[in-house]
C-alpha cells in the first residue's frame, strides 16, 4: 500500500446521503435552532417574492394608469360568446375600476385575462372601446385648479366625468403639460412615499431577518461542528493500535481539522441554503405561471439545458473535486511526515530529494485545481448566457404581447425581476456543487473512521465491575486506588500471531513469568521481542494459542483494568508539552511525597534541580532540549509513579551513555522491585540478573534459562554474549 496513496477507500457517488444523515445527527439535537432559522428563510424568501410583485402592481394601477373602457351588458347581450365563456368575461372586466352602472375602466394589465381573438370579437362589437384612455383619481377633485382644469378637458371633449373619476384619452393625456400632469396625478403621486415606505421596511425586515438567520445558522453550525469534533476525537482514543499502523497521523488530523471545516461549510453554505433556493425557485414559477402563462412558457425553454448543464456538470466536477481532496489529503501526509522527521532529512542530506516529492505532489494539486477550474469556467458563463437568453425571449414575446394589447409593460418588469431571482441560486449551483462534493468527500471519510472495526470493546462500566468482582471473590483481593491489582503472573500458551495472513511473526510461543520475576527477553532484530511486548499489552489479538494474567483470558480483562496494571518504557520516549510535572504524573493525581521519593528514586531530582522552573519547566515538544538519558529517566519516574504490577522496558537502555547508564540500571533495580518485569534489550549486561532468559529466533523460542545457564549451553545467547563483550 502507497504511504501517500489515495486515501480512504470510500464509494463512488456523486452525493453520499449517509453523510447528510450523519450530519443531521448533530444538528438535530438543536432542533430549536433549526425552526427559528427556517422560519426566517421563509421570511427571507417572502420578501424576495412579494417585493417585485407589489412594484408591479403598483406601476400597473397607479403609475402607467392606461386602459380600455369595457360594457359588460353588452357581451352578455350580444351573446358573442358561449354562456360559460360569457360568464367569465362579464367576471373578469368586473374586476376593474367601476365607471358607472354600464361601464368598467379595465387597466392594460388586468387584459392578460382575454386572447387575442377574444378583445378582438368585444372590439369589433363595442363591448371594449379600442381607444385607450388613462383613469385620473385625485385627492384634490374640490381644489379650484383641478376642478377647473377638469372642466376644461371635459368641455373640450378630451374627458369623461363620472361620478368620482375621470378618463382621458391617452393620446390626448400625453399633450398635457408638466404642470397639468401634476394637478391631474396628485394622488398618484401621493402614493409613491407610501410605496416607498413599504419597499424600505420590507427590506428593512429581510435584512433583520437576514441578520439573525445568519447568527443563528452560524451559532446552530458551530454547536454541531463542536458536538462531532468532540465525538470524533473520544471515537479515535479508544481505537486499537494497529489502526495507527495503517492510517498516517496527518491523514487523521486532517479529518478532525479540515475534514470537519468542511461538513461546517456544508451545512452553513449549502444544506439551509438549499432550502431557501427550493422555497425561492418554486414560488417564483408559481408567480410566473399565476400571471402570464405565455411568459412563463418562453422562459420555461431553457429548463431542460439546465437540467442537462447541471446533470453534466455534477459529474465533471465530482471527479475534479474527489482528485483535488485525495492530492489535498496526500500533501498534508507528507507534510506531516517531513516535518516530524526533520532531523533525520537534515542529517541525511535529503531535503532536496524531499523537496522534489513534495513538489510532484504539489504540481499535481495544481493541476487537478487549474481542471477543477476549468470545469467551473464553463458551468457559470453558461448559466449566465442562458439567464441572458432567457430574459430576451421575455422582451421579445413581451413585446408582442404589448402590441396585441395582453401584456404590460410592468408584467416584463416583473418578469425581468423574476428571471434575476431565479437564476442566482441556479449560478450558486457551481460554488454549492463545490462545498457538497468536498463535503461528500470529506464525509465519507470521516464516516470511514467512525465505521472502522478497531474500536476497543470492553470499557463500558459494566463488564469493569463484574470482572473486578470476580477477581476479588477468586482472589481475595483487596482494591488498590480505586482498581484491582494483578499479581503478576504472565503465561503465554501456544501463541501463533501474525500481522498480515499466512506471514507468522510468532509460532507457537509458550513460556510462564511468575509474580513479581524478572524475564528478559533477546534476539536478532525481527525475531518477535516488541511483538510479545503488543499481544501482553492488547495492541493486537492472537490468531492461535492464549495469553493469561492471573489465570484470566487477557481478552476477557477490561482494557481499563488492564491498563492500569501495565506500564511500558519504551525507547523511543514521547514527551508531552506540558511541565516536567505533569509528563510525570501523567493525569493521575498529584502526590507530593510519592512525587519527590519516585524522582530520588530514578535519580530524574538531580537534573530536576539544575533546571530554571525546577518541576514545574515546560518541555518543547517530544523533548527536543533533554538529552536521550533525561528523557529515558523521565520515562522510567513515570512508569514507578503509575505503580503498575507489570512492567514492561522495551529497548529502554539502547540509546544511553555509559555514565548515564549507571544511574539508568540503579532505576531499573527500583523499578522492576516488588513487580513482574519483562526486559527487551540487546544490551545484555542490563540484562544479567533477569530472573529467566528468553531467546527467541525468528518467531520461536530457541532457549531459556537464566545467564549462568544460557551462557554453559554456548548457544545463540552465548555467541551473542561473545559478540557484545569480547574483543574484536
Amino acid at each position: 500500500m502507497d504511504f501517500y496513496g489515495e486515501d480512504f477507500k470510500v464509494e463512488e457517488k456523486l452525493y453520499d446521503t449517509r453523510v447528510s444523515s450523519f450530519l443531521l445527527k448533530y444538528i438535530m439535537k438543536y432542533k430549536k435552532y433549526v425552526f427559528i432559522s427556517l422560519l426566517l428563510i421563509i421570511v427571507i424568501s417572502g420578501v424576495s417574492l412579494v417585493v417585485p410583485y407589489v412594484s408591479k402592481i403598483f406601476l400597473d394601477r397607479y403609475v402607467v394608469k392606461s386602459g380600455y373602457i369595457a360594457y359588460p351588458g353588452v357581451v352578455e347581450e350580444s351573446k358573442l360568446f358561449p354562456l360559460e365563456k360569457t360568464a367569465f368575461l362579464v367576471k373578469q372586466i368586473k374586476k376593474g375600476v367601476k365607471l358607472d352602472s354600464n361601464s368598467y375602466f379595465i387597466f392594460q394589465a388586468n387584459l392578460r385575462y382575454f386572447s387575442k381573438p377574444e378583445l378582438q370579437v368585444m372590439t369589433e362589437n363595442k363591448a371594449i372601446t379600442a381607444d385607450t384612455y388613462v383613469l385620473i383619481e385625485s385627492t384634490d377633485r374640490k381644489k379650484p385648479e383641478f376642478v377647473t382644469l377638469m372642466d376644461k378637458l371635459v368641455a373640450e371633449n378630451k374627458a369623461s366625468a363620472f361620478e368620482n373619476l375621470y378618463i382621458i384619452r391617452e393620446d390626448q393625456y400625453k399633450e398635457l403639460d408638466l404642470k397639468s400632469l401634476l394637478i391631474v396625478r396628485n394622488y398618484d403621486i401621493s402614493l409613491i412615499s407610501k410605496i416607498v415606505i413599504f419597499l424600505i421596511l420590507a427590506f428593512v425586515i429581510q435584512f433583520v431577518a437576514t441578520y439573525y438567520q445568519t447568527i443563528i445558522l452560524q451559532r446552530l453550525s458551530q454547536y454541531a461542528m463542536r458536538d462531532l469534533r468532540h465525538d470524533f476525537f473520544s471515537k479515535v482514543l479508544t481505537f486499537d493500535v494497529s489502526y495507527f499502523d495503517s492510517n498516517p497521523i496527518g491523514r487523521i488530523v486532517n479529518r478532525v481539522t479540515n475534514d470537519i471545516e468542511v461538513l461546517n461549510e456544508l451545512f452553513s453554505e449549502v444544506l439551509v441554503s438549499l432550502f431557501r433556493d427550493i422555497i425561492l425557485i418554486s414560488g417564483i414559477i408559481i408567480f410566473m405561471y399565476w400571471q402570464n402563462v405565455y411568459l412563463a412558457l418562453a422562459v420555461s425553454i431553457v429548463f431542460p439545458f439546465i437540467v442537462v448543464l447541471t446533470i453534466l456538470f455534477r459529474v465533471k466536477s465530482a471527479n475534479a473535486y474527489r482528485k483535488v481532496r485525495s492530492l489535498i489529503s496526500r500533501l498534508n501526509a507528507f507534510f506531516s511526515e517531513t516535518i516530524s522527521g526533520i532531523r533525520i532529512i537534515q542529517l541525511f542530506t535529503a531535503e532536496k530529494k524531499n523537496f522534489q516529492k513534495f513538489n510532484n505532489i504539489n504540481n499535481s494539486l495544481y493541476k487537478a485545481n487549474l481542471g477543477q477550474m476549468y470545469v467551473y469556467g464553463v458551468f457559470r458563463p453558461l448559466i449566465d448566457f442562458l439567464r441572458w437568453f432567457t430574459v430576451a425571449s421575455v422582451i421579445y414575446f413581451g413585446a408582442r404581447g404589448i402590441l396585441n394589447n395582453t401584456v404590460s409593460y410592468c408584467l416584463i418588469f416583473l418578469f425581468t425581476q423574476y428571471i434575476a431571482n431565479l437564476f442566482e441560486p441556479i449560478g450558486d449551483l457551481s460554488e454549492k456543487f463545490d462545498i457538497m462534493i468536498s463535503a461528500n468527500a470529506a464525509g465519507e471519510k470521516i464516516l470511514a473512521v467512525y465505521n472502522a472495526d478497531v474500536r476497543l470493546e470492553k470499557d463500558d462500566p459494566k463488564s469493569i465491575v463484574k470482572f473486578e468482582n470476580e477477581m476479588l471473590r477468586k482472589k481475595k483481593w483487596e482494591n488498590y486506588e480505586n482498581a484491582v491489582r494483578f499479581d503478576g503472573l504472565v503465561e503465554f500458551k501456544n501463541v501463533w500471531f501474525s500481522y498480515k495472513q499466512d506471514e507468522w511473526v510468532l509460532k507457537d510461543v509458550s513460556f510462564q513469568i511468575q509474580p513479581k520475576k524478572t524475564v528478559a527477553i533477546v534476539g536478532e532484530t525481527g525475531a518477535g521481542k516488541s511483538t510479545i511486548i503488543s499481544l501482553l499489552s492488547h495492541f493486537y489479538e492472537i490468531q492461535k494459542g492464549a495469553i493469561l494474567i492471573d489465570d484470566f483470558s487477557l481478552y476477557s480483562i477490561p482494557y481499563k483494568v488492564l491498563r492500569k496494571n501495565i506500564a511500558i518504557v519504551m525507547q523511543d520516549v514521547f514527551l508531552f508539552s506540558k511541565t516536567v510535572k505533569e509528563n510525570i504524573i501523567l493525569n493521575t493525581p498529584f502526590d507530593k511525597e510519592k512525587f519527590d521519593k519516585v524522582c530520588q528514586m530514578t535519580h530524574v531530582d538531580k537534573f530536576i534541580e539544575k533546571l530554571p522552573d525546577k518541576e514545574n519547566q515546560m518541555v518543547m515538544e517530544r523533548g527536543v532540549t533533554f538529552s536521550a538519558g533525561e528523557r529515558q529517566l523521565l520515562s522510567f519516574a513515570r512508569a514507578l509513579y503509575f505503580d503498575p504490577s507489570i512492567l514492561i522496558l522495551d529497548e529502554a537502555t539502547s540509546n544511553i551513555d555509559s555514565e548515564t547508564e549507571k544511574l539508568i540500571q540503579d532505576a531499573i533495580k527500583n523499578l522492576i522491585q516488588d513487580r513482574t518485569s519483562i526486559i527487551i534489550a540487546h544490551r545484555l549486561s542490563t540484562i544479567k540478573s533477569a530472573d529467566n532468559i528468553i531467546v527467541l529466533e525468528n518467531g520461536r523460542i530457541v532457549e531459556s534459562g537464566n545467564h549462568s545457564q544460557l551462557i554453559t549451553k554456548k548457544g545463540i545467547y552465548y555467541t551473542l554474549y561473545k559478540l557484545q563483550f569480547e574483543p574484536i
